[in-house]
């Protein structure tokens, strides 16, 4: 995957390093790209908190995925929504932890089952079904082709030596939020926001 930081953005668009950071310290970065061109928010997993998760919600149209790879989703036992697709990355059923302290749709509860399906030390048991996290087993190589929004999100975890897991939300248009956002409102997101752009290709 190559990614372009994009420039004249906020100083936080430096180098590739600002993401990474941003990621480690669980605040969320906007991508634009992927198979579908699309814009889309990304917070690593493991560090995901309830006020980063309630950014996600409020930017987009409220569905939140996180991005797994495949042995773990393999190891929790997550089905595929679709039993007959078996190639490429696919979306299971949803999940909630059952530690949440609510019915599991919060920015709260959600951002616990984020953190719960990237620890290795949580196991099938863990989580109910269905539920209001959608996983994505991501099938693949770090870096094969064609990306979509999902493997992008994984491989910047990756990249910043994180627990693989990454939560994600398409952002909705600025002008028009039946739709979804295009580049130059992405842009103006990120600056609006204070967070580094990425242009994955």
């Amino acid at each position: 995957m190559t990614l372009t930081i994009e420039s004249g953005t906020t100083p936080l668009t430096a180098s590739e390093g600002d993401a990474v950071r941003q990621l480690e310290n669980g605040l969320p970065v906007a991508v634009f790209g992927g198979t579908a061109r699309q814009g889309f928010l990304v917070v690593a997993a493991d560090r995901a908190s309830t006020a980063a998760t309630a950014f996600a919600i409020r930017h987009s149209s409220g569905f939140l995925q996180i991005a797994l790879p495949r042995d773990r989703c393999e190891q929790l036992h997550l089905p595929p929504m679709n039993p007959f697709e078996t190639n490429g990355d696919r979306m299971c059923v949803g999940v909630d932890a059952v530690h949440g302290t609510g019915t599991g749709i919060s920015a709260a509860d959600r951002a616990t089952t984020a953190r719960a399906l990237a620890d290795s030390a949580a196991g099938p048991g863990d989580f109910t079904r269905p539920g209001h996290l959608v996983p994505v087993c991501v099938d693949g190589a770090p870096g094969a082709r064609p990306r979509t929004a999902a493997a992008i999100a994984l491989d910047l975890t990756r990249r910043a030596g994180l627990r693989p897991g990454a939560l994600l939300a398409g952002l909705v248009g600025l002008a028009d939020p039946t739709r979804m956002i295009t580049h130059p409102e992405c842009r103006v997101f990120a600056e609006t926001h204070h967070l580094p752009l990425l242009t994955a290709h």
